[in-house]
């Protein structure tokens, strides 16, 4: 069939159009409807199909990931359990107000008992962190490199927590008689500043305890 043919068509005479003609028309208005159905049917429906598929998939990663943490939920309540029994034991290694100034002369009696000099020993201010304070005292001592040693391991042997820090050690200057620059070629000099904390909740319960 030619074109000029094809402008001859008269829809009204669509049954003697030739059975070629009309398989082709037929052909076309299926193509047609095909894509009006799939503009305004089938690709809304694929869109929400594809929205709905992805929700799908969010939700099973979400379920699996509280399956995951509801199977090591005994595990996680173990670890917070233990976390909290060492954080009880902490606790129980800061001292409170009542032990604070015979904490400090313990520390005096571990440096005097190994032999050490102590030419100052100066508390500072107290100064509050998050849960607890900081209660520093400036030191400083006299004596022989095993003396000084053997102090600092009994401050870190203490039941009490003390930390020993801003460490500054040098010899002691040779001045005097030979007897005396003699010995003080064996001595040395320590300045640091030893700190031990206390339980600020303590204090706050303290606090609240005093309220009308």
């Amino acid at each position: 069939m030619t074109l000029d043919e094809l402008r001859h068509l008269q829809v009204e005479d669509i049954m003697r159009w030739p059975t070629k003609t009309k398989a082709i028309a037929a052909l076309v208005l299926i193509v047609l409807l095909g894509i009006v159905a799939w503009i305004w049917f089938i690709s809304p429906e694929n869109d929400r199909y594809n929205t709905l598929h992805a929700q799908e998939e969010s939700l099973k990663n979400a379920v699996r990931e509280k399956q995951l943490l509801a199977a090591n939920l005994p595990a996680y309540q173990a670890q917070i359990q233990e976390m909290n029994l060492r954080f009880e034991r902490f606790l129980q290694q800061l001292p409170n107000r009542s032990q604070i100034p015979s904490l400090l002369d313990d520390v005096t009696l571990a440096g005097r008992s190994r032999g050490l000099e102590f030419e100052l020993f100066q508390p500072l201010p107290e100064t509050n962190k998050d849960f607890y304070a900081e209660i520093p005292v400036k030191i400083k001592v006299v004596g022989s490199y095993d003396e000084i040693g053997r102090f600092a391991a009994a401050v870190a042997a203490m039941p009490r927590i003390v930390t020993i820090n801003d460490i500054d050690i040098s010899r002691v200057a040779n001045t005097g008689s030979p007897a005396a620059r003699a010995a003080a070629t064996q001595k040395l000099v320590m300045q640091c500043t030893a700190t031990t904390y206390r339980y600020l909740a303590e204090q706050n319960q303290q606090t609240e305890g005093k309220k009308p």
